[in-house]
């Protein structure tokens, strides 16, 4: 098995280590900070645990083209839902959590003038969370996938992942087509000193879209004198 992983690692280190230095940067959609909590969440003393819901919530503050923001007349918010933990692995001081769905994340554009203002509040599910990132007019709807979450259990802190694919909202005729699938959700988790009571970490991420990559061919004798 320990062959197995290595030579995977190897693998990838050829993929990463040989890709054309004329690919192109990947295409930023949003940029958003919040915060993850656990709904249902049947054991409180675990994260990640089996049969517990993941929710996220939060700010989105900048958004890239196709779409459109004005971010001096409006609040943009997230929520992220309808994703639960069907598989734990533990390695170590790492649990890796992988979720079944798909879930559900909405971006919201809600008036500064006259609208209501996003807050946390503690415990949530509660009076104003996640009400107040869900109010205004749904700019952008879509589908996570594959969402997997890694986290360092000493630290309380990891990363996580998911494909990404546009399905609605007002403004998905700004996004070709055949733009809409292929994706990445993906961000950071971490701890926060001023964290929000019953929130379990604090989050930052993006949705992006990584265009193919051209990669070398090579000879396994390069492979081995390269990880010399």
């Amino acid at each position: 098995m320990k062959r197995s992983i290595l030579c995977a690692l190897l693998i990838a280190g050829l993929v990463i280590g040989f890709s054309s230095p004329n690919a192109e940067a990947q295409e930023l959609l949003l940029d958003y900070v919040g915060y993850d909590y656990e709904f249902p969440d049947p054991d409180t003393t675990v994260f990640g645990e089996l049969g517990s819901g993941y929710v996220g919530l939060g700010f989105v503050p900048v958004i890239f083209s196709p779409l459109v923001a004005d971010m001096v007349n409006n609040e943009y918010t997230y929520h992220l839902f309808g994703l639960t933990s069907g598989l734990v692995s533990v390695f170590g001081d790492f649990v890796v959590i992988d979720y079944s769905g798909p879930g559900t994340i909405r971006v919201y554009e809600d008036a500064i003038a006259g609208g209501t203002a996003a807050d946390y509040g503690i415990n949530p599910p509660n009076a104003t969370a996640p009400a107040t990132f869900s109010d205004g007019t749904l700019i952008l709807e879509g589908t996570i996938t594959a969402f997997q979450v890694v986290l360092n259990t000493v630290s309380n802190s990891g990363s996580y992942e998911a494909v990404f694919e546009a399905t609605g909202g007002s403004q998905i005729g700004n996004i070709p087509v055949n733009q809409r699938e292929g994706w990445t959700f993906a961000g950071l988790t971490g701890n926060e000193l001023n964290m929000p009571e019953g929130y379990e970490h604090q989050v930052d991420g993006q949705i992006f879209l990584n265009p193919p990559v051209a990669v070398e061919s090579t000879t396994w004798g390069r492979i081995k004198r390269t990880f010399r």
